[in-house]
């Protein structure tokens, strides 16, 4: 006879069983970690935004011994900043290539070592060569490449709470650029213009610490339990690898969404057709993700957003001219420009408390009324004659500002796969630094001291 004990442990023996068969049955999928290490990251990218960007607003307090010293005119001074812009530009296009050649962190570290070449280097500049070299190619290369593997990392390591982190770093950056130029006032006072690059290129070497913290991600993915309903989605994309197959196969990659063009194009691609491409076309391939240029780059998600920050780049350079020009004074002015920096601040704080509704209202839709915002606030100023009605209209370009410039990763980040956003990023720079160097001097042209011009300083 079967003791009771025996019956019971058979059971749970079978139970044992049927659980160990349901294990081997369920499928799992790494996923954005969305927290942990990425916290670490997103104080990475804080450290690189502030150490590359917070004092390219001082420029004059910097360098104008320098440039007083060597007697640099005006347009030496336009074609530094035309030289940063270019290879800046140039940079952060060429950073997905690069990645090809080496890992993430290997780029990081030398674009910092660049960067860090061209800040200290200013310490020992004599010439108008090397101001060129030191701040124009050296600082321009370096803040391409790690603006693009910042925004790139980030992109990486969050997807849910990629909105917050994002807005949470361009908050603590946009704090850092204000207090920047209070701070290299107070080192001019204290060590002088020459002590105080020194003291500025000693930060930019924390950028060693920012890659460090920069692991890849797929260190600290997160394994999920795929449901029932997406396991078929997950056997069409694991069996249905175009590229191992001779036979051109379209992938559906997402049951709920009909192919895109570029799914279509590369599913019919072949071995034979990579064949006959000349040798041209492959090398540029290899540099620059083809699949781009008409799905990206010829959008509306590619040039717009590159026109916009080039046009409010430029002006907010130019606007203290134009104001000085219709009478205003020191202090008026000063106040404005502090006015749109509140403005700019406080539309990141908003941004991060609200960042759960952002995506419900639609990251482009939030773009576009940025856009709006901008364009209603400098018809204002330009038609406005109250000093006090130009100061808020001066505070809604903060608020435009902050909408055009930090907004820009997440609406890139929305029109591309995960995959392809470094080198999106990239196609963004150069278009952001090819409109900045071909309109930049037309328009400095036309504001040249004239009859009939409105930048005319008092």
């Amino acid at each position: 006879m079967v003791t009771e004990d025996a019956k019971k442990n058979f059971k749970l023996m079978e139970k044992e069983m049927e659980m160990k068969k349901e294990m081997k049955k369920k499928k799992y999928k790494y996923v954005a970690p969305d927290g942990g290490w990425g916290y670490l990251v997103a104080i990475s990218a804080i450290i690189s935004f502030s150490t590359t960007t917070s004092f390219l607003g001082t420029f004059g307090m910097m360098y104008d011994e320098f440039i007083n010293e060597i007697s640099m005119s005006s347009a030496g001074v336009t074609l530094l900043n035309g030289i940063s812009c270019l290879a800046g530009a140039l940079s952060g296009f060429s950073t997905s290539a690069l990645l090809k050649l080496m890992s993430m962190r290997w780029l990081a570290f030398v674009a910092s070592i660049i960067f860090a070449i061209g800040t200290l280097g200013t310490v020992i500049m004599t010439s108008t060569l090397m101001f060129y070299f030191t701040v124009g190619i050296c600082q321009g290369v370096g803040l391409g490449i790690m603006f693009n593997l910042s925004c790139s990392i980030m992109n990486d390591y969050f997807d849910e709470k990629r909105v917050l982190v994002m807005n949470f770093v361009q908050t603590a950056t946009g704090v850092i650029a204000m207090v920047a130029p209070i701070f290299v006032k107070w080192s001019i006072e204290q060590y002088g213009s020459k002590g105080t690059l020194l003291l500025i290129g000693g930060l930019t070497l924390h950028n060693f610490v920012a890659v460090l913290l920069m692991q890849p991600v797929q260190w600290h993915m997160r394994k999920v339990e795929v449901l029932e309903s997406t396991e078929l989605k997950l056997l069409l994309e694991e069996n249905n690898n175009v590229e191992k197959l001779d036979t051109p196969v379209i992938t559906m990659t997402d049951l709920q969404k009909t192919p895109t063009k570029e799914e279509l194009a590369k599913a019919f691609e072949s071995p034979q057709n990579y064949e006959k491409k000349s040798d041209f076309r492959k090398f540029l391939e290899s540099f620059i993700d083809t699949s781009l240029i008409h799905t990206f780059l010829l959008s509306c998600v590619g040039l717009g957003p590159a026109m916009c920050i080039a046009a409010d780049s430029l002006y907010v350079v130019m606007v203290p001219t134009y104001l000085y020009g219709i009478g205003w004074s020191q202090d008026n002015v000063a106040m404005a420009i502090t006015l749109y920096g509140f403005g700019d601040l406080s539309m990141r704080v908003v941004f991060t408390i609200v960042s759960k509704w952002i995506y419900k209202l639609g990251i482009q839709n939030i773009y576009i009324v940025g856009i709006a915002v901008a364009v209603i606030s400098r018809v204002g100023v330009l038609w406005s004659s109250s000093v006090t009605a130009s100061m808020v209209f001066f505070t809604l370009m903060g608020v435009s500002h902050c909408s055009i410039a930090v907004l820009i990763p997440l609406v890139i980040s929305d029109a591309v796969v995960p995959e392809k956003f470094t080198s999106a990023m990239g196609i963004w720079s150069l278009l952001m630094g090819t409109f900045s160097i071909g309109v930049g001097p037309i328009i400095e042209a036309s504001a040249l001291p004239g009859p009939y011009s409105l930048l005319t300083s008092p």
